[in-house]
């Protein structure tokens, strides 16, 4: 069994790498035409409307505690704190529309491949043990999402057709998703995921497989989307 500190050895290890990898990966968005970027940042939409109904799932299976309370938080926020045009799901459909993306088309465009693999999340989340989800969504999609969402806005400001529309875009999304409201809600998921492996220290194995996954669902969720803008650009 690994201990604590080395969990967080590999977790830092791997945010690391993958903040390289994928600000490599999206410096593309710089460059490219407003249909393929509005295709990227629709196929995003399909994350962000099925993330709130897995933390749901992974409240329903975590003990009481500073986790489950947490968790709970987020998902408030998700949904708007009781208010529905507040919902981040609601926001993402407002900077989609802003950028020029038609609203009908926000129901339908879905590529099939990261449907799937948003279904197969949410039954892994129902299925495998609390640490394991834990691992998969409560660090996968909140932590794990950030260093993604951090590098697509970074290049995507850079992109020509946002530097000359800036003033007409909606950017309700990112001012919550990118700066320091993220980066708290990461240090505090940490501070209670230690609690919950401090009181049954053999949860670590099956969270650090979570996590895991999780990585390497970011990795397949990404490189769909990439191929998807390609294959409509061409």
């Amino acid at each position: 069994m690994i201990t604590r500190e080395q969990f967080w050895l590999m977790t830092d290890q791997a945010r690391l790498e993958a903040e390289y990898m994928v600000d490599e990966k999206l410096e593309y968005l710089q460059n490219v035409p407003l249909e393929v970027l509005q295709e990227i940042c629709l196929q995003y939409r399909y994350f962000t409307e099925s993330y709130p109904d897995t933390l749901g799932i992974l409240i329903s299976k975590t003990p009481p505690g500073k986790f489950k309370s947490l968790i709970a938080e987020i998902l408030s926020e998700e949904l708007g704190s009781g208010n529905a045009e507040a919902a981040h799901l609601k926001i993402w459909d407002n900077f989609l529309i802003s950028l020029g993306v038609n609203e009908d088309r926000l129901e339908i465009s879905a590529d099939t491949n990261n449907v799937n693999l948003l279904k197969e999340l949410m039954q892994l989340t129902k299925d495998r043990s609390t640490a394991y989800a834990i691992g998969l969504r409560g660090m996968g999609g909140e932590c794990l999402c950030q260093v993604y969402l951090t590098a697509m806005h970074k290049n995507m400001l850079n992109n020509s057709y946002i530097k000359m529309n800036d003033s007409n875009i909606d950017w309700t999304f990112w001012d919550i998703h990118v700066g320091e409201a993220d980066i708290i809600h990461n240090q505090m998921v940490r501070q209670a995921i230690n609690e919950m492996v401090d009181a049954v220290p053999t949860r670590i194995n099956d969270l650090a497989a979570g996590y895991h996954k999780a990585k390497q669902s970011w990795d397949i969720f990404w490189n769909n989307i990439y191929n998807s803008a390609l294959v409509k650009q061409a």
